[in-house]
């Protein structure tokens, strides 16, 4: 299918209420830092399908040359024998901490809301969604760069290839580049929305 139509198609079923619903900001309670130590600073989040098409030990791979804050990663790790394989690698890293995505929706959303940067892995459609999820709780993103997740966000994403790219584009981050960023894709998400709607 042509990129352009998935797209459409996708942001068509994503209405506006339905990612109102599906996307609420959540602060961190007591209980978070209990069960996640790693909010206490500054993380990575990502959003995944473990499959070797999307490369994650490239992104793996970058976070633990970069060394300077946690990717937190949320994927069925053992669906495969990619994601497996993973998971042993990594199971006990204090730079890549593996989720498993059957978590409730409000720590989804309190993961989300608390990340510095989102890691967009994906090489083709996402049909999760997450992507556009991301963008349309103002995270700033750093995707793979492909068709997609360029025509999305309309190139005013990070991109990157290779881990050494995705380095470069962690270290020029900070606080004000990455909330910029954030207040951009939102913006870009919800004019996209605002068009199509208009037009149905």
């Amino acid at each position: 299918m042509n990129v352009n139509v998935f797209i459409k198609e996708q942001l068509l079923e994503m209405s506006q209420k339905l990612l109102n619903d599906h996307c609420n900001h959540e602060i961190i309670q007591t209980k978070d830092h209990t069960l996640f130590p790693f909010l206490y600073g500054k993380y990575a989040l990502m959003i995944t399908e473990p499959e070797p098409e999307n490369d994650i030990h490239i992104v793996f791979d970058g976070f633990e040359k970069f060394n300077q804050y946690p990717l937190i990663a949320i994927g069925n790790w053992k669906a495969n024998a990619y994601g497996q394989a993973l998971y042993e690698r990594y199971q006990n890293s204090y730079l890549i901490k593996l989720i498993d995505p059957q978590i409730q929706l409000r720590t989804l959303n309190m993961l989300r809301t608390n990340c510095f940067i989102y890691i967009d892995s994906h090489h083709r459609e996402d049909t999760s969604a997450s992507l556009l999820e991301a963008m349309y709780m103002q995270l700033p993103i750093i995707a793979y760069a492909s068709d997609y997740n360029k025509t999305l966000t309309q190139n005013n994403a990070m991109f990157f290839k290779h881990s050494n790219e995705l380095m470069e584009v962690l270290y020029s981050l900070h606080p004000s580049k990455a909330a910029n960023y954030g207040v951009l894709m939102k913006q870009t998400i919800s004019s996209q929305l605002e068009k199509l709607h208009l037009m149905h």
